[in-house]
């Protein structure tokens, strides 16, 4: 039954059309503004404040969107630049309520780095609705209309999954 809310869910987004993106990829040296897109329970305690440090030690504003698949946010409470959503900001079909996350979506971030190391549904479809100027994640099958920049990788943690996307960026 889980397969059949994922392939609805699946079409709904593939539906979705996105803003067409005539323009050049922006380099990392012009970049100024930074999405983070990410699984709180995927992620090791630290990883997340070195991954800020590293663009900010460069000179980007980072933003990080954290996603806690329990029905509530519970310990994670939104702080300055950085923000969550859990189950109950979803709908029936895993994708992110109209009105819900809908400051971070539509902020235009240079770049808008999606974490998803595993193709869930829930982080993908934020960059799918993404208003970034490029939205940069790993190649899945199921979601290639999420990034504009992907990286075939055979990362299994965000960790691996990053250290692969910043040797492309840099």
């Amino acid at each position: 039954m889980s397969s059949l809310f994922k392939n609805i869910g699946l079409r709904l987004l593939k539906a979705y059309k996105q803003t067409d993106k005539s323009e050049r990829l922006t380099s990392f040296k012009s970049t100024q503004n930074v999405g983070i897109v990410y699984d709180v329970d995927k992620i090791r305690p630290g990883f997340l404040n070195r991954i800020s440090g590293y663009f900010e030690s460069e000179g980007k504003k980072v933003t990080t969107l954290g996603f806690v698949n329990e029905k509530e946010l519970g310990k994670y409470q939104p702080k300055l630049r950085e923000e969550y959503f859990c189950n109950s900001d979803l709908n029936f079909w895993r994708i992110p309520k109209k009105g819900v996350m809908e400051n971070f979506m539509s902020t235009p971030f240079d770049y808008l780095i999606n974490l998803d190391s595993e193709g869930v549904i829930e982080l993908q479809s934020i960059s799918t609705f993404s208003k970034a100027k490029t939205r940069i994640g790993k190649y899945f099958d199921d979601f290639p209309f999420a990034q504009d920049f992907m990286v075939k990788s055979l990362a299994e943690t965000q960790e691996e999954l990053f250290n692969d996307i910043t040797k492309y960026i840099k």
